[in-house]
């Protein structure tokens, strides 16, 4: 169809598929006729189709100098959308399909590294650690977790400095930025909470941060209004759904892939009122301009969108 947007795909085995512990299970996915991967970078995700379920992200947490695996850490999520469970369920032999690598949390190679990684969150910085070693590139990392048992990756990374959620050993935010070198960038993956200290704390330190979350909440929305200024119509949003889900069930046509806030794919254009943002890739320039209706919402009654 002239105009629609082309998806690529690759159909990948699991080779391998093991508890870490702390309900983190690694899976490993090949090719299986043993042809190489698509190449990524440090910082990359894949979207992986679950049957029946739908798209869930996973940072690549492999080294990108190896062509023949792909490597993802998954957190089993027991109040989640089912996603997690599915992921923990793959055995060896499985047949998975994935997105070709994104990458929205790149790393420079010429600059001094900071990271801090909450739980899950240090996927993305696995991909990363090997060749900033390789390169000689100064960085350190800090890995925050509630116990030793919640952070099974930590024995892979030596120089980790690991923050168990204890009197005396939580990681202090303010005095990791206030110390942080002047060429140095400050990467923050984890929970929102971890990541709205880092964004009011660092608010100095302009594009030398960047943040990458996972998990959204929008179920405490009040309800409010919709309007599409080309068409010159208004949807209602009942509190607790979705601008997306408001948008489908009045019949407009808006991609969308992981409905997470991190794909990009149901990015539109706002013109006028109050937006909440909670995408979790979008460079924060452009957000003076765009909202991701899968999760985003509205401060005040009303939201127009150019549509």
């Amino acid at each position: 169809m002239s105009g629609a947007k082309r998806i690529h795909r690759v159909s990948l085995v699991v080779a391998q598929a093991a508890d870490l512990g702390g309900n983190i299970r690694e899976i490993v996915l090949r090719d299986e006729g043993d042809w190489d991967l698509p190449p990524f970078t440090a910082g990359a995700h894949i979207d992986v189709h679950i049957p029946v379920i739908g798209v869930r992200q996973y940072s690549l947490a492999g080294d990108p100098s190896r062509s023949d695996e792909w490597r993802i850490a998954v957190l089993r999520e027991v109040d989640g959308r089912g996603g997690s469970r599915a992921m923990h369920a793959l055995e060896p032999g499985q047949e998975v399909l994935c997105s070709l690598p994104r990458n929205h949390f790149p790393f420079p190679t010429d600059r001094p590294v900071t990271m801090v990684a909450g739980g899950i969150g240090i996927t993305p910085f696995l991909s990363a650690i090997p060749g900033m070693r390789q390169q000689g590139q100064p960085f350190e990392l800090h890995y925050c977790a509630r116990t030793p048992d919640h952070a099974p990756l930590a024995a892979r990374l030596p120089e980790a400095n690991l923050h168990v959620s204890s009197a005396g050993h939580r990681l202090d935010m303010r005095v990791l930025i206030d110390r942080l070198d002047r060429k140095a960038h400050l990467f923050v993956c984890g929970p929102a909470r971890m990541i709205d200290e880092a964004l009011h704390l660092g608010d100095g330190l302009g594009d030398r941060l960047h943040v990458e979350r996972f998990g959204t909440d929008t179920g405490s929305d009040p309800a409010y209004t919709v309007r599409l200024a080309r068409q010159n119509r208004e949807i209602p949003v009942a509190a607790g759904e979705t601008m997306l889900q408001a948008l489908r069930n009045a019949d407009v046509d808006i991609p969308a892939s992981c409905e997470g806030g991190i794909c990009l794919e149901c990015k539109t254009r706002w013109l006028a009122g109050t937006p909440v943002h909670r995408e979790l890739a979008m460079p924060k320039s452009d957000r003076d301009q765009w909202i991701t209706p899968c999760v985003s919402s509205c401060a005040g009654d009303c939201i127009v969108l150019d549509l």
